[in-house]
This record gives structure tokens, sequence and C-alpha cells, in this order.
């Protein structure tokens, strides 16, 4: 089943954030969870089986730019133990849903240059690669 995160979900995304390779402290997913949950612009949603373990999570989001207005998928990951099950489809669709009820006609999807297994996936889901770029980050005091 998909539904909507609560704050008692931190600790599951913490350790699926691990998964990823992003090492965060619980204070600081409880800080930007609760920011995603008060913005009506930011979905975030748990993929939970039928025993209530957590097995997934997809953030999304609007984006305004004077250039374009779009949704984007912040993040997704499904637990290393439930891969290969259409959890992943599963969540990409409920976004997809999301951002239409929202009144997106566009959903945006990055994904780092050596992930190509997610590449596939994206690809199969019907999603074209439109642009390859670089990111540059500066560090600011």
């Amino acid at each position: 089943m998909i539904r909507a995160a609560k704050i008692s979900d931190v600790k599951n995304l913490r350790d699926l954030c691990s998964q990823l390779g992003y090492e965060v402290e619980e204070s600081d997913i409880k800080k930007r969870l609760q920011y995603i949950l008060d913005n009506p612009d930011h979905g975030l949603f748990i993929y939970e089986d039928q025993k209530g373990l957590v097995g997934g999570w997809a953030h999304v989001f609007g984006k305004h730019l004077l250039e374009g207005i779009y949704a984007e998928l912040g993040g997704i990951v499904v637990d290393s133990r439930h891969r290969r099950l259409g959890i992943g489809k599963s969540l990409i669709e409920h976004c997809e849903k999301w951002a239409i009820e929202k009144g997106y006609s566009e959903l945006r999807v990055r994904s780092g240059g050596t992930r190509e297994k997610a590449h596939l996936f994206y690809t199969q889901m019907g999603y074209e690669n439109t642009k390859w770029q670089k990111v540059f980050n500066r560090r600011l005091k």
C-alpha cells in the first residue's frame, strides 16, 4: 500500500536514505520531513507492506521557474530486500498522480550519471533522457 509519510516514519526514512548512500541524522530527517509535510507543494509517499514494514519512499515537489513550471522527483528508494517487485513503479505512478492532481503537466527526474540501473528503470517507465548536465556545488559559510 502507498500512503502519505508521517513523522513517525523518520527512522525508516533515515534507514532508506542510507541505502542511497546518504548518511543523515534522524533529527535532520525529522526537520526536513516536517517541512515537506507542512508544504502543500511537496508530497512524500511511503510503500508499506501488509505487515506494516516500510519498503520504500518517493518525494515529489512542484518547481516554479521563470522558464517553466513542472513537478520533479526529489528522490526515490526501494529497500534492497524489496527491489524488482514493482514497488518503485507504484511509487512513481503515485507521484505522477499527485502531480496531475496539483495541475502539473510534466514530471522530471534527475538521476546521477553512474546510476545506470535507475536510468534503465526510468526509460522502461516511459521517461526519456532530454538533457545531460553537470552539477556544481559551492559550500556557503
